[in-house]
């Protein structure tokens, strides 16, 4: 897996010491206290969010991978109540280069992009990725929204046998690697990069900290600075 999650997630609600010193949990999925389950049912992604899959081809004549299609968009405003950056998960390193797309899904009209240098969508996906039958590769797919809130479903478009196929991505996963969700969150910031309240939970345990603790760096997403 090549995609680690969001580095911030937020709230539209002000949680004003409702969690300083409470532990963040690493080990569990429960959705009642600080852990990785309570962000993915309780908090949204600040910013952008995405999924990482591995695609098999099983048929005789080439597979062709095409794009990103998003469906069921509902924005509204950013969230303004709460910010929150919980602890870092490593990165495992990989074998092989996975193949990334982007789509900025409060464009008029979001399409599938490319990375460019600074990790942001830049021009548009032009490649098809053709597979071999048994041949397999990894996809990570981000979606960003710099002015609004969204939720969506998405589809990895796929050609083969003379067919289109419309693979709906899973947005998050249960224990053992089966799909929880398929509907995707994101926010961009308020434009005044300003919260109600504002955690750090980057020593394992979910502090309250002053607002100037985040430096906006870039226009969506802030660093924590010590």
């Amino acid at each position: 897996m090549s995609y680690y999650g969001p580095g911030m997630w937020v709230s539209k609600e002000d949680r004003t010491g409702q969690y300083h010193g409470v532990p963040f949990d690493q080990e569990t999925l429960e959705t009642d206290r600080p852990s990785w389950g309570w962000l993915e049912k309780h908090w949204t992604p600040l910013h952008l969010t995405g999924v990482s899959v591995n695609v098999l081809s099983e048929h005789k004549k080439t597979t062709l991978v095409q794009g990103v299609e998003i469906s069921n968009l509902a924005c509204a405003k950013p969230f303004d109540g709460t910010l929150l950056q919980p602890p870092g998960i490593g990165d495992g390193g990989e074998e092989a280069v996975p193949v990334d797309m982007a789509l900025n899904v409060d464009a008029a009209r979001p399409v599938t992009r490319e990375l460019n240098e600074s990790g942001e969508p830049g021009r548009p996906f032009t490649k098809q990725i053709a597979l071999e039958q048994g041949d397999q590769r990894e996809f990570v797919i981000k979606f960003f929204s710099r002015t609004k809130s969204c939720t969506f479903n998405a589809h990895l478009t796929v050609s083969s046998n003379g067919k289109t196929y419309r693979l709906k991505l899973p947005a998050t996963w249960k224990l053992g690697g089966k799909p929880d969700s398929y509907t995707f969150r994101v926010s961009a910031a308020p434009s005044s990069h300003t919260y109600k309240s504002t955690y750090y939970a980057g020593g394992g345990t979910v502090l309250e900290v002053p607002q100037d603790r985040f430096q906006w760096v870039t226009p969506n997403q802030p660093s924590y600075i010590p």
